[in-house]
């Protein structure tokens, strides 16, 4: 029987329908790779198929995520509060920054690392549409941690930015990688850690070709279609690596394109479905490649000129965020601001496109990641516990 038949049957396709949206929403991804029939019956009757990510915002300054009401083509835009922390009053004193930060999104859950309990920060799991919060294992980690104060305002090592929260679509779990490394000092490594969401503790993975070389982690840590990305600085040259989410194997895959001055200069960021990397010129041009899965290849898809762009996350669909001071403007398939795009032709940002303002992110650190709701119980990843 060929795969694309495998889920029929004499069943009424009215009852196969009635089955398949019975489940819980983690199997309906699994059962959805089965065969077209039953991909086809998942994405047309249940909700979060036929939801599209919106763009959710990270207020790095008070802990707040807000989500962005329509990236159409509105002439205003709005957003909503999403998610706070309990203690999110306390952020709201000028001399104490917020030391909660968002690592990531997937299918609606939320991935957040306290930066202020040592060593490693408090990784914990949100699901702003039910309200539960559940804590992951502590990361087991020996470096030093020293706050410090710089003009009244605390200062936390960045933890957060050494996570990347995962999903493998295939195997459907969910799994938080840790690349031991600092963004403040150099900092060679080994292993990485990985949890696996429902273990109870984590695991060291060999880092491969990526060992003992230093990592920019300033370019971010980004998981993008069952793989997780890093840069590392090996021999005078910068190269992404690769995590595979399920061989959990290491690999050096491409050299950074766009000849980047600096190491400051460019970061990984994720194109429907395919890694990126945003390159600023010394021009005022922004130039982003995405790699071609077919063709081992990077190639230039965007091109904005004087125009920034948020991390680690820009584009929506047919929206193309940008970023002015902590403003965020929306720019859309149409005349004198879009090109069209193709393999060869990159879409073009002229620095005369305006944009429509949807939101403020807070400030200029703040993080903007793909956000679609669900109800799924944050309990069946608790970690399983044997006598």
């Amino acid at each position: 029987m060929a795969m694309g038949d495998a889920g029929r049957s004499e069943l009424p396709t009215e009852l196969v329908v009635d089955i398949l949206v019975r489940l819980p929403s983690i199997t309906r991804r699994r059962v959805r790779l089965v065969c077209t029939l039953w991909r086809d019956i998942i994405d047309k009757h249940t909700t979060e198929m036929q939801s599209r990510a919106t763009a959710l915002l990270w207020d790095t300054w008070y802990g707040i995520a807000y989500t962005v009401d329509d990236l159409s083509k509105s002439s205003t835009g709005s957003s909503t509060q999403l998610w706070y922390a309990d203690a999110v009053a306390a952020y709201f004193d000028f001399l104490e920054l917020s030391s909660l930060k968002l690592i990531g999104t997937c299918n609606g859950l939320l991935c957040l690392c306290d930066n202020k309990d040592a060593p490693g920060g408090a990784v914990t799991l949100a699901n702003p549409a039910t309200g539960e919060e559940m804590p992951i294992p502590p990361l087991p980690c020996a470096r030093p941690y020293v706050p410090s104060e710089y003009g009244g305002y605390t200062s936390w090592e960045d933890w957060d930015l050494a996570y990347s929260f995962a999903y493998h679509p295939t195997s459907g779990q969910y799994k938080v990688v840790h690349v031991p490394c600092s963004i403040n000092e150099v900092y060679k490594f080994d292993a990485l850690q990985v949890l696996t969401l429902g273990e109870a503790s984590w695991r060291e993975v060999p880092a491969g070709p990526a060992e003992g070389a230093r990592c920019n982690l300033g370019a971010g840590v980004v998981s993008v279609d069952g793989a997780t990305y890093w840069v590392i600085e090996s021999a005078g040259a910068s190269w992404v690596v690769s995590f595979d989410l399920e061989n959990e194997v290491v690999t050096r895959i491409k050299g950074v394109p766009g000849h980047p001055t600096g190491p400051e200069r460019y970061h990984l960021t994720e194109v429907h479905g395919r890694l990126g990397i945003v390159v600023r010129g010394l021009q005022k041009t922004t130039k982003v490649w995405v790699l071609d899965k077919g063709r081992g290849k990077w190639s230039c898809r965007y091109s904005l000129t004087r125009h920034d762009v948020p991390r680690p996350h820009f584009v929506f669909g047919e929206c193309v965020l940008t970023l002015d001071g902590s403003s965020i403007y929306g720019h859309y398939r149409q005349k004198d601001v879009w090109s069209s795009s193709n393999k060869t032709v990159p879409v073009r940002v002229s620095h005369r496109a305006r944009g429509t303002k949807l939101a403020m992110i807070g400030d200029r650190r703040g993080r903007i990641f793909p956000y679609v709701q669900t109800t799924e119980p944050l309990s069946i990843y608790a970690p399983t516990v044997t006598a």
